[in-house]
């Protein structure tokens, strides 16, 4: 088969959706399919190359404000460009990824499927201007949302929404993110340790932006009673600014903790270096429709803890491989982290457990669902 993605963001950025991808499409390709990325000229990066069997084809965002409000008509170019039999979309609510979608339809026979991960702005609040855009944006989006030949839902309820922005459900498909084998890799902890301080401590660590609906700010803020219990604690905040950095440094500060503290803007090696020194990993946000770092830290040895998102409540079973807590509620976050504080046996219990359950997420055997679904459809 032709596959192709299309992303506003991939490799070498990096981040959930772009890692998932990435991951995806390489195991393809080693499949023997022929892998067409789409997706967003940076920096320094090269226009056309072929990286791991994937064919990436980048092209100039002319303007971008925030996540979903991004011009690149080169999409629009490359998509048709390209006899696809598969067209594989990563994201709901990209204007120019919806012109490529009614375009290709309209002009080819090409399979479109997508996998949006999360709705057009997921987030439950919002400045008045934007949701208004939110409301425009979803009745615009509707009629496109209805095109796709088939929708993939990365936890068992996305669903629910999905019907409600036009995906027909008989046509939506389940089909969990995943790791690849890589993730299990044996690392050399030593010199990380070193390098941030972090020999003889019990780790807390979260991995991910450094963005304000992470909520990385509820772990500092319950830091001081965990320091009371165990003064060798320490919370690893493993990633890149997106614009809160500077905000928690001082509310560490503020809080006599910052010694307690470690931002880390890390590499990919280092992530799972830091996931596998770190014993609770928590995963504090607002909203994540799955949260690859839960599998990823598990398959690193840890317990979890992680808000009441989508993807929280479908990974962790309350108390046996991990909590969950509604965000903001620090008092039970503060609950939570304690016990697997004090409780030794039981984070050991949960980490065997975690790291078991962690294998069924293989990428090789994920990739085989999304190649299955992709020969059904076109057989449609």
């Amino acid at each position: 088969m032709k596959i192709g993605f299309l992303l506003s963001s991939f490799y070498p950025a990096t981040g959930g959706r772009e890692v998932i991808t990435f991951n995806q499409a390489r195991e393809l390709a080693k499949r023997g399919h022929e892998v067409h990325i789409f997706t967003t000229l940076k920096d320094n990066w090269k226009k056309e190359e072929v990286v791991e069997g994937l064919h990436i084809h980048r092209t100039k965002t002319y303007f971008q404000y925030k996540y979903y409000l991004e011009f690149n008509p080169g999409w629009i170019k490359n998509v048709m460009k390209y006899k696809l039999d598969i067209l594989h979309i990563q994201s709901f609510g990209f204007i120019m990824v919806d012109i490529a979608v009614l375009l290709k339809k309209a002009f080819s026979k090409t399979k479109i499927l997508n996998t949006p991960h999360g709705p057009f702005m997921a987030l439950q609040k919002y400045p008045w201007w934007q949701e208004i855009l939110k409301v425009f944006y979803t009745i615009f989006e509707y009629p496109v949302n209805m095109l796709y030949d088939a929708v993939v839902e990365v936890n068992p309820e996305q669903w629910k929404w999905m019907t409600k922005v036009g995906v027909n459900k008989k046509r939506i498909k389940f089909i969990p993110n995943s790791i690849p084998k890589e993730t299990f890799a044996k690392v050399d902890v030593e010199a990380f340790k070193k390098k941030y301080n972090l020999n003889n401590k019990l780790v807390i660590s979260y991995l991910g932006r450094i963005q304000k609906y992470k909520g990385l700010d509820q772990v500092i803020k319950v830091l001081p009673d965990l320091v009371k219990e165990n003064p060798n604690v320490c919370f690893l905040a493993m990633g890149k600014d997106a614009g809160d950095l500077s905000r928690l440094k001082k509310l560490s500060k503020e809080l006599n903790v910052e010694k307690n503290v470690v931002f880390a803007s890390v590499d990919d090696e280092e992530r799972l270096t830091g996931l596998e020194v770190s014993d609770i990993f928590v995963l504090p946000s607002e909203w994540e429709a799955f949260g690859l770092v839960i599998i990823e830290a598990m398959a690193r040895h840890n317990a979890i803890i992680s808000t009441k998102t989508e993807g929280g409540n479908f990974l962790i079973g309350e108390g046996k491989n991990g909590y969950l807590y509604n965000y903001k509620d620090t008092n039970e976050l503060r609950k939570h982290l304690l016990k697997l504080i004090k409780d030794n046996n039981l984070r050991q219990k949960m980490i065997e457990t975690n790291y078991a359950y962690s294998k069924k997420f293989s990428t090789e055997k994920i990739a085989k669902q999304l190649e299955d679904l992709y020969k059904k459809v076109l057989k449609q």
